[in-house]
């Protein structure tokens, strides 16, 4: 891997573990990226990136994506990351699962039919959810993609505007 290629992903990452959890591996991941920093070869560093990749690949919510590029920023797209996976934990840790599950149901289509299958399924669907409005949000410029204070701070949408006439015109 060149230079120029491997130092934008190793920042990119290096930004993801800033703002999120990595557990344990989290320092051995920086390591490993700051050490193949500094690779003298192509091989070198393609050795280093593998060893990251395989890293991150064990971790629930990887920083390392396949497909096609995102449009966010590495800031934008890490805190996009940090809110989600707060959201999900904070909505799997809630009391009364039970309950919620047996009100709170799934859009009934061919593939969910019926109630979710645990608290983390449901937790999971909502984080989707608010995944889905934080891109909305920076794509309509409401949030900038920045956190302060761990908080998006995001605007809210414009209401939308209601055709009444006014009845004094008559």
């Amino acid at each position: 891997m060149d230079k120029q290629k491997y130092d934008m992903k190793a920042n990119e990452i290096l930004v993801w573990l800033n703002v999120n959890d990595a557990g344990a591996l989290g320092p051995v991941i920086e390591a490993t990226l700051k050490a193949g920093l500094t690779a003298d070869s192509d091989e070198d560093r393609d050795k280093f990136w593998s060893s990251v990749r395989s890293l991150c690949g064990t971790l629930p919510n990887s920083p390392i994506r396949r497909g096609i590029q995102s449009s966010l920023t590495a800031e934008q797209s890490a805190n996009v990351d940090s809110v989600i996976n707060r959201i999900e934990s904070a909505f799997a840790s809630i009391g009364e699962a039970d309950l919620i599950l047996d009100v709170m149901h799934p859009r009934q289509r061919g593939d969910s039919i019926g109630h979710y299958g645990s608290i983390e399924d449901w937790a999971s669907n909502m984080a989707q959810s608010v995944e889905r409005q934080l891109k909305l949000a920076i794509k309509e410029n409401r949030w900038s993609g920045e956190l302060t204070d761990g908080l998006t701070n995001m605007a809210l949408k414009e209401p939308k505007a209601t055709d009444t006439e006014d009845s004094s015109e008559e």
